[in-house]
């Protein structure tokens, strides 16, 4: 799938951004071998030491363009992350003429100046050596967001930490989760939910476990769906003062995957939709300010609810789809 963007380039451009999307994984020869390094910089990162931060940092980023036969780059890790109108700047890479390429990193977030959690530093981290692999080792002459790109860029991230099964965390431990903590699960969700259907064959996506539970292929579109209602809400939280919530009617979800057909949808697609809007989603609530999280509305059930609060419900909404799902794929209900 093609991004919006993708118009508006000349056709140069476009022949660039088309060979950066056809280029979907990076396997390193020995993954492994870094796995000590990425601990370092997670036990770096905890102790809020920008020094020991910046030199693990280094570290791996060394590892991996050793690995890759890439060129070094340099690396500096910075304070709170700067920020304006447009959101905040997680990472930059730099390769102008005549300097060497450079990749900064920033180890606090920009309005509460916390330490940023440890996987999102590390797809941040991962994000910006992509742009260097796209330049130095894919020889292209731009470095573009393509669908590609972030495949790149996950394929890196689940060599480094392999999958281990999580454990579920309940609603009421996600409300007193802080934001950051709960947006960092609502970013990894479309990439752990392409991670889990890799290669399953049809039959495995569209199996029902028994009459009453979802099949993978119906989580994934009742995720899709479900990201344009959390949208909706947000909305309507800024727009009017203290608005009333109901909740969705008790059947609704089945309802939607009869009519709307999930089984017979193509479980790709629902993904990349679903990764899109997610993408919006955590576009929209990062621009807003510290006032704005604390906006709320009237839940017929659970009282009074904020932004912030929401957030937390829809991070424990995927952790507890991705478990069904989980579960469908090993034909448990």
């Amino acid at each position: 799938m093609r991004f919006a963007y993708y118009a508006r380039l000349t056709r140069a451009q476009q022949a660039i951004y088309r060979k950066s999307d056809a280029i979907t994984e990076i396997r390193l020869p020995r993954p492994a071998d870094l796995h000590p390094r990425v601990a370092a910089l997670g036990t770096a990162l905890r102790s809020e030491d920008r020094a020991a931060t910046h030199e693990a940092s280094r570290a791996l980023i060394r590892g991996l363009t050793d690995a890759m036969g890439l060129p070094p780059v340099g690396v500096e890790v910075l304070a709170a992350r700067p920020h304006a109108r447009w959101g905040e700047l997680h990472g930059l890479y730099t390769n102008e003429r005549g300097k060497p390429p450079k990749i900064q990193l920033w180890m606090r977030t920009a309005k509460q100046k916390r330490v940023v959690a440890f996987r999102t530093f590390l797809r941040t981290l991962l994000h910006e050596v992509g742009h260097h692999v796209d330049y130095t080792g894919l020889r292209l002459k731009d470095s573009f967001h393509t669908e590609g790109f972030y495949k790149r860029e996950s394929s890196l991230f689940y060599q480094l930490v392999p999958e281990r099964r999580a454990v579920m965390v309940t609603i009421e431990d996600r409300l007193k989760l802080p934001p950051e903590t709960n947006l960092e699960r609502m970013e990894r969700t479309a990439d752990d939910l392409a991670t889990a259907i890799k290669g399953q064959r049809e039959a495995a996506l569209s199996r029902r476990p028994d009459p009453k539970s979802w099949a993978a292929k119906e989580v994934v579109c009742h995720l899709r769906d479900t990201e344009e209602v959390f949208m909706g809400r947000f909305q309507l939280i800024l727009s009017v003062d203290e608005p009333k919530l109901f909740p969705p009617a008790p059947d609704l979800a089945d309802r939607w995957a009869e009519d709307r057909q999930y089984l017979r949808c193509d479980v790709e697609r629902a993904l990349e939709t679903f990764r899109k809007r997610r993408a919006e989603s955590l576009a929209f609530l990062r621009k807003l300010g510290p006032s704005d999280w604390q906006r709320g509305g009237l839940h017929a059930v659970r009282g009074r609810m904020t932004i912030g609060d929401w957030v937390a419900v829809i991070a424990w909404h995927d952790d507890n789809h991705l478990d069904q799902l989980q579960r469908a794929l090993e034909g448990r209900a």
